[in-house]
């Protein structure tokens, strides 16, 4: 689907009325979209963005033709030639209609440019966050609709500053990243965890984040979140009395079986052996 057939749909919400500065027409969440027809090519008449949070797919206009996938933020420009679409199976994305003066205005002075749709490698979570903020009533006065669009505007240019100038740290800053790559390998063991975003979130490569980690830890990044997984698990078994399925869902296993032969692989015992064991 996306932005650019949303806001053209026939029996869409109406138009709310105009900020100042600008408005944000409509926002939500997309799942297993496709994008726009195959072949085809839009100019959409108002701004446009969709950020992709799983699944891949492909953007082109005159001067791109490029792959995108999680972490991809497309920003359509209007009057702006372009097509973008999914490779089988589809996409998940957020999108954001908008319009308004302080959009064009960035337009003119460059700081949001047609020759710069896209923008990759964006940590996932964090951004998907962003933009779904954005999916809520729409507000009722102007001033709140120009806080609004300026809001927008602003994750529109942090998101862009995150490209341009990926490097803008301190030595200090740069040695800190396995400390908060272990943090973001270790938390939230219940969800599953995008490691790109890891990566980009510590403002390195994915493949030499990968090879760092695995150096200064012994481990990769993956192995180190399973293993803190078994660590969080076996100190469940030892100082709380739940149940081994209530622990697996705890700490992000599959299902109580995964657990059970995850630490059957580890230890040589069932959870529940172990824990009979007096351990």
């Amino acid at each position: 689907m996306g932005v650019s057939d949303t806001a053209s749909t026939p029996g869409a919400r109406p138009r709310p009325a105009a900020g100042r500065l600008g408005q944000v027409l409509v926002a939500a969440r997309i799942t297993a979209g496709s994008g726009l027809s195959p072949g085809t090519t839009r100019r959409h008449p108002t701004w446009g963005l969709t950020f992709l949070t799983a699944g891949t797919g492909r953007y082109r206009d005159a001067r791109h033709d490029e792959p995108i996938g999680a972490g991809t933020l497309v920003v359509v420009h209007p009057g702006h030639p372009h097509w973008y679409g999914a490779d089988p199976g589809g996409w998940d994305e957020h999108f954001v209609v908008f319009d308004g003066a302080v959009f064009d205005c960035a337009r003119r002075t460059g700081a949001l440019s047609p020759d710069r749709p896209l923008v990759h490698g964006l940590p996932v979570r964090r951004w998907a966050a962003r933009f779904a903020a954005f999916d809520r009533p729409r507000p009722a006065t102007l001033d709140a609709r120009d806080a609004e669009a300026l809001d927008l505007l602003a994750a529109l240019l942090q998101a862009r500053e995150l490209v341009d100038h990926p490097r803008r740290r301190s030595p200090a800053a740069d040695a800190g990243w396995l400390p908060r790559s272990v943090e973001l390998l270790e938390s939230d063991l219940t969800e599953t965890i995008d490691l790109s975003s890891v990566a980009a979130e510590v403002g390195l490569p994915y493949e030499t984040w990968r090879r760092r980690f695995r150096a200064e830890t012994g481990t990769g990044p993956y192995a180190h979140r399973a293993a803190r997984r078994l660590s969080a698990a076996t100190e469940m078994l030892v100082h709380t009395g739940l149940s081994v399925r209530d622990i697996a869902a705890t700490t992000g296993f599959t299902d109580e079986r995964h657990l059970i032969r995850r630490f059957r692989e580890a230890t040589g015992l069932t959870p529940r052996a172990f824990r009979d064991a007096g351990h």
